[in-house]
């Protein structure tokens, strides 16, 4: 076989790998956004609740963002 082919068939099997890894990294980050969720609505409100509240969809936009990019990432 063409060493030319060879190579290119190599890098599609570590895009291919990659893109698995990716994948199930992003699996991952949406389970723990759904934990830490989770546990801050069952934080007592201490002192400034909008405060408390805007830090809160501050941090849930945030993953969000690394969420959507490992997505777009995937689908390059």
């Amino acid at each position: 076989m063409k060493g030319w082919l060879r190579d290119l068939e190599e890098r599609v099997q570590e895009a291919s790998t990659r893109l698995r890894e990716l994948r199930a990294e992003n699996e991952q980050l949406r389970e723990k956004l759904g934990e830490l969720e989770q546990r801050l609505a069952a934080v007592p409100g201490e002192g400034d609740a909008a405060g408390w509240a805007e830090e809160r969809e501050e941090i849930r936009r945030r993953v969000e963002d690394l969420v959507q990019h490992l997505d777009e990432l995937l689908a390059e």
